[in-house]
């Protein structure tokens, strides 16, 4: 009996990661026709994967069994289907493409609403873009002739079968896997496996034909080889389970982008309904660039995780998907991916890359989970009112690489950027008003962190905030509720970039916002003045010198660079109202941006 395969990591790329899955697809589906326990554990084990089985499996049991497609041969309008049986069912990638665009359509029409009838159209097959990059990288030939290669041997799948298993059972191996397997095939039937295959870069993209020369004198250059159960194992994992999108790049320009999901700690059957989710009810735009494309991704994928884990939290049902008290990136370690870059009719390896999930979302119970859902669709609301055509680039990729990571400093780096970003929209009065994050999502982000939360919950730091959000993002002419509003007090610019290049010196900072404070004040008493002649009453927030003294103790405490940060994410945000301030101390002069300012006397 059998407690665990494991699986080598040879090639640094996204390849191990679809290797993994393709053995774990064939396994899964021999214990589903031998009946025995599916359950099995997707584990990144460092130098290895393992596939851990809940219940010890009987290899011995698959030798009897039936040949089955473990991945369909694709099509599409030129490819040669001369040598495929005739029997044999496609995966017609034309068809199914359709099928995606008029799904989307009907999505973009109805917001991601709409009711189900019989007129909707039916959810694409979730893997229909990767048979689509197949096609438009001429390699449907090489994943038909893989394919074409394991049919020949349907009279012994059983066999190939039980000695895949049998040769990743082992944990000390002294030969190539491949190597193994392939004996004890022959061993068991008499017959051969094709030895190699072409490495085509879909496969294998740090493989590059013509490298390999027969003789150091001499021109001929043939591609790389490679043995063919790999490229078999590979071939099966990526159609089956990779991320693929076309994304725009340039007017009229679009590239490949491959990603893999790289399991750390997870169930296949979780792996499999969370990627299945993803890829046909709610996978990333790649039509406004590759930086967007990119964080949609790492966000709507953290969706789907919590979003599963609601659902059975919903139920109260027992669930071997445990997330209490674990980060995202526990589950998911990283997305290892390539990047295809156009060459007119033809693709080349244009970057390999690696993206990471965020570590800050540790839910501890079910409504910190929905807490955590709520910041996540705040975050992809700012992230989709961005593009690359719009002239954004540069936001969306100082977001990308905050999303993407695991250093929580970097989201700083890009509110600062986004900030002035903030004020300039907020100025045109033909621009639409920009998206902001809200001070409750980001008290959610920050509350794990004990230095976080010590200076956002301070009353003085968030009366200084309120005070730098009403000099900047409710100032000048507003859209409130009752529709456009012009203050009595004009809106400050280029804030957000002071503070920020001032935050390198304690002194030069404390001198920086001093002043800011010292005019924010000498205005307050002007307007008061005017109310009060008016008979109303100013309601703006009022902070005082104990305020400023109570600050710079923070900065002697913390770190200057840290307070500025934290200073600049919270006075460009989206305040509460009065009621639900996040500090009782300044609910009396704090006000919502759709508020009313004076009050009569």
């Amino acid at each position: 009996m059998t407690e665990a395969l494991i699986v080598p990591k040879k090639f640094n790329t996204y390849a191990d990661t679809f290797l993994l899955l393709g053995l774990a697809q064939i396994v899964d589906d021999a214990l589903h026709r031998t009946q025995q326990n599916r359950e099995m554990q997707l584990i990144d084990a460092g130098t290895n994967y393992q596939i851990r089985f809940a219940k010890p499996i009987d290899i011995a049991a698959f030798a009897q069994l039936d040949y089955t497609n473990p991945f369909p041969p694709v099509k599409g309008q030129k490819t040669d289907e001369s040598q495929i049986p005739d029997e044999t069912s496609f995966f017609d990638v034309v068809k199914e493409v359709e099928k995606r665009k008029l799904y989307q359509q009907y999505r973009y029409q109805t917001g991601g609403k709409g009711e189900w009838s019989e007129e909707v159209p039916k959810p694409p097959d979730p893997r229909t873009q990767n048979g689509a990059i197949l096609v438009s990288m001429r390699h449907d030939r090489n994943h038909n002739s893989l394919w074409l290669e394991s049919w020949k041997f349907k009279d012994h799948y059983g066999s190939l079968v039980t000695a895949l298993c049998q040769s990743f059972a082992q944990n000390n191996h002294t030969q190539p896997i491949s190597e193994i397997v392939a004996e004890l095939f022959f061993q068991q039937t008499g017959v051969k496996l094709p030895e190699t295959a072409a490495a085509v870069k879909i496969y294998l993209p740090t493989a590059v034909q013509g490298v390999n020369r027969i003789k150091a004198d001499s021109n001929r250059t043939d591609a790389q080889k490679v043995d063919w159960l790999t490229l078999w194992l590979i071939a099966n994992g990526l159609f089956e389970f990779a991320i693929s999108e076309r994304v725009k790049v340039a007017e009229n320009t679009y590239d490949w982008r491959v990603v893999a999901l790289e399991p750390k700690d997870i169930s296949l059957q979780k792996y499999r309904d969370l990627l299945r989710s993803l890829r046909q009810f709610n996978p990333p735009g790649g039509g406004h660039g590759i930086a967007r494309f990119d964080a949609e991704l790492v966000l709507k994928l953290c969706q789907q995780l919590l979003e599963n884990h609601q659902a059975k939290a919903k139920g109260r049902e027992e669930n071997l998907f445990e997330f209490w008290v674990k980060p995202v990136n526990d589950f998911i370690g990283s997305f290892p991916g390539t990047h295809f870059g156009s060459k007119g009719q033809v693709y080349g390896v244009k970057e390999l890359f690696t993206l990471g999930l965020p570590g800050w979302i540790i839910p501890d119970n079910y409504a910190e989970l929905l807490d955590y859902l709520d910041v996540l669709q705040e975050h992809l609301s700012v992230i989709v009112s961005l593009s690359a055509e719009a002239g954004h680039s540069e936001l969306l990729a100082a977001y990308r690489d905050f999303i993407t990571g695991t250093n929580f400093s970097s989201f700083f780096r890009f509110q600062a950027s986004y900030a002035d970003y903030i004020v300039k929209q907020l100025a045109n009065s033909q621009g639409k008003n920009p998206r902001l994050f809200s001070v409750n999502g980001l008290n959610i982000m920050t509350k794990k962190d004990v230095d976080f939360t010590k200076i956002t919950r301070d009353a003085s730091f968030l009366r200084i905030a309120k005070a730098i959000n009403q000099a900047t993002v409710y100032a000048g002419k507003v859209t409130t509720k009752d529709g456009v509003k012009e203050l009595d007090w004009q809106r400050n610019y280029g804030l957000a970039q002071l503070l920020s290049s001032q935050s390198g010196s304690k002194k030069d900072f404390i001198c920086a916002i001093a002043d800011f404070l010292g005019k924010y004040e000498h205005e307050n008493l002007r307007l008061s003045e005017k109310y009060l002649n008016e008979g109303k009453r100013l309601k703006r927030v009022q902070p005082t010198k104990e305020d400023l003294d109570r600050l710079m103790e923070l900065i002697n405490e913390f770190d200057t660079v840290l307070v500025a940060n934290l200073l600049i994410a919270y006075g460009y945000a989206k305040w509460n109202t009065a009621k639900k301030s996040p500090s009782p101390d300044i609910a009396d002069d704090s006000t919502d941006s759709d508020e009313d300012t004076t009050d009569e006397e």
